[in-house]
């Protein structure tokens, strides 16, 4: 017997309802709904694995600036967004860093690098 799911899509401003069938093996068997190629792609990946972009903090050494915004490049896992925010809640990063720059690769062997969002002077 097969799962349906429903999916609202956000990978544009239309946010079609996408419906995929799963098989119990949890393959996709149909995806229906859709208005572009994102969403079709989008859907099916949101029911099997979902991921996010991961947006936090992290303290830095500096007394002027004691914390950085920072993010994922790319997608994290959804479950495992609490242990990456955990273990990024146990560093503190030296000035001076730029936007961009990488803060730690490959968190938790997720294949997303934490990055600057904003620059942080010395």
């Amino acid at each position: 017997m097969a799962n349906k799911n429903e999916v609202i899509c956000i990978q544009c401003p239309v946010a079609c309802r996408i419906e995929v069938l799963l098989s119990d093996s949890g393959a996709v068997e149909k995806v229906t709904g859709f208005q572009c190629k994102e969403g079709k792609e989008y859907a099916p990946q949101e029911c099997q694995s979902p991921r996010r972009v991961l947006t936090t903090t992290v303290r830095t050494e500096s007394s002027a600036r004691p914390v950085l915004p920072v993010r994922s490049r790319g997608t994290v896992p959804k479950g495992e967004l609490r242990d990456c925010v955990q273990m990024l809640a146990t560093m503190k990063v030296k000035p001076p860093l730029k936007m961009g720059d990488v803060i730690v690769s490959n968190i938790m062997g997720t294949g997303a690098d934490i990055i600057c969002t904003d620059d942080l002077a010395t």
